[in-house]
């Protein structure tokens, strides 16, 4: 028997994240912010994921942003402005895959931005080498 409302995978992005676009909830108006709350992460480190769970009538859906950023003192500074903008208002995410799509978590045309990420986890890393870099890691999440 075919399960029928559910996307297949070949409708999701592929290729990981290529751009990460962070609005405080209040301050976004829709579409392609035109300021941004962070940008120095690693692209190659950052990853988007969207979870729907639960049964016809209650329906739960999960956005999991995770962007890795350079302990410098300037990761340092956009980790701790970004926490404190996520305990306040939280954030609406405009994320670029790097096939080109342009996905939005954070925001819906159904409830707005009443459900915005919000700071899930923070991880600070020495790495595992002398050659590695310090870096942050740090979990946005949006459930409703």
């Amino acid at each position: 028997m075919p399960l029928s409302g559910l996307n297949s995978s070949s409708a999701r992005p592929r290729g990981g994240v290529a751009g990460v676009e962070l609005v405080p909830a209040s301050k976004y108006a829709g579409g392609t912010p035109s300021a941004s709350a962070v940008r120095a992460f690693r692209e190659d480190r950052a990853r988007y994921r969207e979870e729907r769970t639960g049964g016809p009538l209650s329906p739960l859906v999960r956005h999991t942003l995770v962007m890795e950023l350079p302990a410098t003192p300037e990761g340092r500074r956009a980790a701790d402005e970004l926490a404190v903008v996520c305990r306040t208002e939280g954030v609406v995410a405009v994320v670029t895959m790097a096939s080109g799509e342009v996905l939005v978590a954070g925001h819906s045309a159904r409830f707005g931005t009443l459900y915005p990420l919000r700071l899930a986890g923070t991880e600070y890393t020495s790495g595992n080498t002398p050659a590695d870099f310090p870096t942050i890691t740090l979990t946005l999440e949006s459930i409703y």
